[in-house]
């Protein structure tokens, strides 16, 4: 039996809740909130769990194998060093970290202490964005030219952090994934619409090996909701829409290539091609289910997860180089590689 507990009831809370206490040989033991309304809840919907006010009590619980973070990303740092500190594997909510210097920090210390360490990035465990990986490397695209994100919502206002920190490591983890490779360097430019010093919209740009960019567009002021990611090839074309609930992935084979090799830009030839809209079959799967399955499967076996800390600590160094920039008012900043490797033993 895998003992769980989780810190933070909220929305995501909430939901990390429902997954693990229907998962068979798991058991949810506390729920821990620094707001009482959330607890109460709680207890009154499950009353065999316990509701500390005080983490510590949840640390020191020695029948508790892992913990559970889904509490603010400015919170997360502390959370996860003392969980970590307890001997407790974590599954923590994405940004792993708000610094660098924090998350690689993290990398290590879940390192020496031989537990898991996993990050949230809920797309990588998304069966339509599995299927775009799958797409790539079957070649369907061809040679990959560019990729485009939109992630805008009139909707939920952080005090704790930008859009750039909440919505951001959604796209960088999901480009990093489709790539497999972290962008070079980093331009973005931002302002602040509704709280001063608060970023609440972005435009980002990204730079990759073999001259591939990517683009992404957040914004928490568009009143247009909108959750896309293109990859756009030399042969086709394929789009993910999140809010399509009918069809996820598209593929649209229509695409432009060079006709024949040229010398002079009188032989040049542009060859247009037309094609078909496919839209591919996707499984219907809950993506945090497959996290929590993977966080599970992880503890027993000891198998390094997908998106574990040194998935996150890129993402954020990919993150970190993006407020750079944006403070920078878009000069372009390197994602300078690690001055010394991160260690490589351990269950991490």
């Amino acid at each position: 039996m895998i003992r769980l507990g989780l810190v933070g009831c909220g929305h995501w809370g909430t939901n990390y809740l429902r997954i693990f206490r229907l998962m068979e040989g798991v058991e949810v033991v506390t729920v821990s909130d620094v707001k009482p309304e959330p607890l109460a809840k709680v207890r009154k919907q499950y009353p065999s769990i316990q509701t500390p006010g005080d983490f510590s009590k949840v640390l020191e619980d020695p029948k508790i194998d892992g913990i559970v973070i889904a509490t603010p990303a400015s919170t997360h740092n502390a959370f996860i060093r003392s969980s970590l500190q307890a001997r407790k594997h974590v599954l923590v909510e994405k940004p792993l970290a708000l610094e660098e210097t924090q998350s690689r920090a993290l990398v290590e210390l879940a390192d020496t202490s031989r537990r898991i360490l996993m990050v949230g990035h809920t797309f990588l465990y998304n069966p339509a964005v599995r299927k775009m990986k799958e797409i790539i490397e079957k070649g369907v695209l061809g040679k990959i030219y560019y990729l485009h994100a939109t992630r805008t919502h009139l909707g939920l206002i952080r005090d704790d952090v930008s859009a750039l920190w909440d919505l951001a490591p959604h796209d960088v983890s999901i480009f990093s994934y489709l790539l497999d490779q972290e962008p070079r360097k980093v331009s973005a430019i931002g302002t602040a619409c509704l709280k001063e010093g608060i970023p609440d919209v972005a435009f980002i740009n990204l730079f990759y090996a073999d001259g591939i960019i990517g683009n992404i567009h957040l914004s928490w002021v568009d009143s247009n909701k909108l959750r896309q990611v293109a990859v756009v090839g030399s042969k086709a074309r394929v789009l993910f829409d999140d809010l399509n609930t009918l069809e996820r992935i598209r593929i649209f084979e229509k695409g432009v290539s060079i006709d024949k090799p040229y010398e002079n830009f009188g032989e040049f030839q542009l060859l247009l091609r037309d094609g078909d809209i496919i839209s591919p079959k996707v499984t219907a799967e809950e993506p945090l289910r497959n996290v929590c399955n993977e966080f599970i499967d992880s503890i027993r076996t000891g198998k390094r997860p997908l998106a574990d800390a040194r998935n996150g600590h890129r993402v954020v160094r990919t993150l970190c180089a993006m407020q750079k920039s944006i403070q920078s008012e878009g000069e372009p900043v390197l994602v300078e590689e690690e001055e010394t490797p991160l260690p490589s033993r351990g269950r991490q």
